[in-house]
């Protein structure tokens, strides 16, 4: 499903990070690559937490909770020379999923924008590929930790928070021990969809079907582009899906080429859990085993040379029961 952030200018400039915003000493902290720290409006108050990770070149993603509890992202660029208080459409595609943005130029080198929920954030905490397109231009930065980073950034406002708060004041002894209210019965999960499809898989084929709709095309079976296989050799089916089948959803030609390929592991209540995703020149089965075309530095060459030079190669998947997720092997059929 095409996710739609659109925030008019008027809350814009109500909501958001201060310009003159300042990190609050002694409260860094590297999360893998990302940088998590707390920040002041400038006159020495707290303003937000956020979690920040550049893309290698000289761009860098800003994921944050301001004191009120809102969550934000901006994105800041040494090359921009935007005016200040300018709106600026971009899409942000997350894992190749379009989320339309307004952000604010809050500096002439730094775009941001409040979220209105957490709809964004959740994706960005799952997502394992986030996008910027400004434009023409597309800047990529790997969510790698992310849901470990964004996590710490929410403590760390709740800890700001709760040190700003005035003590409660005491209460009153009672002579009767306070009764604790019944507990609340457990939220059902939702049941697993029919024909056997985890409602994790179902809900990403629902999303490719959208992206299809919206561009006007009819997806093509299912069986074209989501494959039913077990994988970890637990008995519980897993599910491979391969965007190459349905190239109407738009999740072809990114990351150097190729097209997203996601496995999903079966869990035994029925459910499914997301524990790969990445670009692929193809995908092969032999088995239980996936084995994914790759090129450039993955085979032993560089990702900066030219297309034909860089090699190609295929690379297989191997299932890491300790760490619960997919180790990529050694290249073969380096060519």
């Amino acid at each position: 499903m095409i996710g739609r952030i659109g925030l008019g200018a008027a809350v814009l400039a109500l909501i958001g990070w201060a310009a003159a915003a300042a990190p609050i000493a002694g409260t860094d902290q590297r999360i893998g690559s990302w940088l998590v720290q707390a920040d002041n409006d400038g006159s020495g108050k707290f303003a937000y937490c956020d979690a920040t990770r550049d893309d290698g070149g000289g761009s860098l993603v800003h994921i944050g909770q301001s004191a009120s509890g809102s969550w934000q992202i901006g994105f800041t660029n040494a090359g921009w020379q935007f005016a200040v208080g300018q709106d600026v459409t971009v899409t942000l595609f997350i894992d190749r999923v379009p989320y339309p943005l307004v952000l604010r130029t809050l500096s002439p080198t730094t775009l941001s924008t409040p979220l209105p929920d957490t709809t964004l954030v959740d994706a960005l905490r799952q997502g394992y590929m986030l996008t910027l397109q400004l434009g023409a231009v597309y800047t990529t930065f790997s969510l790698d930790g992310s849901t470990a980073a964004i996590n710490a950034a929410a403590m760390c406002q709740q800890g700001h928070v709760a040190s700003a708060a005035p003590p409660p004041a005491a209460s009153p002894a009672s002579p009767q021990a306070a009764v604790s209210p019944p507990a609340l019965p457990p939220v059902a999960a939702a049941a697993p969809a029919p024909g056997g499809m985890p409602p994790e898989v179902a809900q990403e084929v629902s999303n490719l079907q959208s992206n299809c709709q919206v561009m006007n095309k009819t997806p093509p079976p299912i069986g074209d582009y989501v494959t039913r296989i077990g994988l970890t050799g637990d008995g519980t089916d897993d599910w491979l899906i391969n965007t190459g089948g349905i190239s109407c959803a738009g999740l072809t030609g990114g990351g150097g080429g190729g097209s997203m390929m996601e496995i999903f592991i079966g869990l035994p209540n029925g459910h499914a859990r997301k524990v790969y995703a990445r670009y692929a020149l193809g995908v092969e089965i032999r088995g239980s085993t996936v084995w994914l075309g790759s090129s450039g530095a993955q085979c032993g060459g560089s990702a900066t040379v030219p297309p034909a030079t860089t090699k190609t190669c295929q690379v297989p998947l191997i299932w890491n029961k300790a760490t619960q997720r997919f180790d990529e092997g050694p290249p073969t059929n380096v060519r």
